[in-house]
């Protein structure tokens, strides 16, 4: 079967809900095409659909999927097409979900800088849901409480970020937009 159409064949599979048996069809397209980050990508993305859907523990309290492969596959994918917006941002998204938020801001500058180098680039959605995904994952570490250290250090790049996915090039020109209305 052509490499298309098994990539297409795994996606059908995942709006059918069935992201195991997709995470099985990624499998075989990364045995026999290891430098396609296309296989790696889509497992990673089969899987946390898994675990969004099912939950991630069997019945022993055991992870039924293992974290640490989805993040690898994830840095498998956007180190072998660094240029794709989409694989960083996945990356970085999974960083944020699996609470490696100093990694994910690291994969997110990634982001920016591809964004900053390339007008036919646009991060401005990945860097606004990241904003988004930053502020809630925050929260939940320092129970709404924004006096503590974690939020103050991560807080600003949670703004810095969504002023940036609002079509800002920098805070401080959003900053000159702000002064005007006064």
């Amino acid at each position: 079967m052509p490499e298309d159409d098994i990539l297409t064949q795994a996606a059908q599979t995942i709006t059918q809900g069935n992201f195991m048996g997709a995470m099985e069809i990624f499998e075989s397209f990364i045995s026999a095409n290891p430098n396609d980050p296309a296989g790696y990508h889509g497992w990673a993305e089969a899987a946390m659909f898994e675990i969004q859907e099912n939950g991630n523990m069997d019945d022993k309290g055991n992870d039924i999927i293992n974290e640490g492969k989805i993040q690898s596959y994830l840095r498998k994918a956007a180190g072998l097409d660094s240029d794709n917006a989409e694989y960083l941002a996945s990356y970085a998204n999974a960083l944020i979900e699996f609470d490696r938020v100093p990694m994910a801001i690291r994969e997110f500058q990634k982001l920016r800088a591809l964004g900053e180098k390339s007008e036919e680039v646009d991060v401005s959605f990945h860097l606004y849901e990241a904003a988004r995904m930053l502020i809630d994952s925050i929260n939940l570490k320092t129970n709404f409480d924004r006096s503590e250290k974690f939020a103050q250090q991560y807080t600003p790049v949670a703004i810095e970020f969504a002023i940036i996915g609002l079509g800002f090039s920098s805070v401080e020109e959003a900053m000159e937009y702000m002064s005007l209305g006064e």
